[in-house]
């Protein structure tokens, strides 16, 4: 199966969607995930991302949808199981060429396929979340404003982007400097005026974070009228602890 799936000019992409389909299901029912890494499925599905990306950028696209949504999900539910050394072995394509090629994608289904955007970001998130190494590709690509732009999209992409920021920011102080200065603030602001628990949630975390490697953020945030848009949310169960915490850390750092 693994065989089938290598990009190349043999790749028949209508059995190569079922057989896509057909390893997501195995890789659902867990029989022996680790078994498929040792034979190299991180290192096909890597190759197949770079190969879909490519196929964007030639606007050889028709159907595109159909193949790059099982690839996705492969890749996004081996990376929960493999070992960090593990990933870096078979994802020998680089890690640059691997964030490059699934920005390509996200592009492309903001633009034609806003439903699979969720699919996209679920691996970038997998990806970043315990990888110094593609934390320091995304900020190294600039790809952080692209990831902003996103947002808008619906409260499940809002979700999912501020997670893979946490992933960057949780990284510590280097990483958090590329954050801010920039447009981080304003973007996180708007996600305070949102009344969605979950964005606002995750908002508060990207926040506590920045302001504890990047203090000066804090008082950035004071000055753009932070303060206000946490009062809105200190009544809320589920979030009152969270915006008391932060308060009192943009208040006396």
């Amino acid at each position: 199966m693994l065989q089938l799936l290598q990009p190349g000019p043999k790749l028949n992409p209508g059995i190569a969607v079922e057989f896509a389909w057909c390893l997501h299901y195995i890789i659902c029912s867990q029989v022996n995930n680790a078994l498929l890494i040792t034979h190299g499925a991180l290192s096909t599905l890597g190759l197949l991302l770079l190969d879909l990306a490519g196929a964007v950028q030639r606007t050889e696209n028709a159907g595109l949808e159909l193949l790059a949504c099982p690839v996705l999900r492969c890749l996004s539910n081996l990376l929960t199981e493999a070992a960090v050394e593990t990933i870096d072995g078979q994802m020998q394509h680089g890690d640059e060429r691997i964030l490059a090629a699934l920005f390509i994608l996200l592009q492309f289904f903001f633009e034609k396929q806003p439903s699979l955007l969720p699919e996209g970001l679920w691996l970038l998130n997998n990806l970043t979340a315990n990888s110094p190494s593609f934390c320091t590709s995304l900020l190294s690509l600039d790809l952080t404003e692209p990831l902003l732009k996103l947002l808008p999209v619906s409260n499940v992409v809002s979700v999912l982007v501020l997670t893979v920021l946490c992933n960057v920011a949780e990284k510590g102080p280097a990483y958090c400097q590329h954050l801010w200065p920039g447009p981080l603030l304003s973007s996180l602001l708007d996600m305070l005026a949102l009344s969605d628990t979950e964005v606002v949630g995750q908002s508060l975390e990207l926040l506590q974070l920045l302001f504890l490697y990047r203090p000066e953020a804090g008082h950035a945030f004071m000055q753009q009228s932070g303060l206000q848009a946490l009062e809105r949310h200190k009544e809320e169960a589920q979030l009152q602890d969270r915006v008391h915490a932060l308060q009192q850390k943009a208040l006396h750092g």
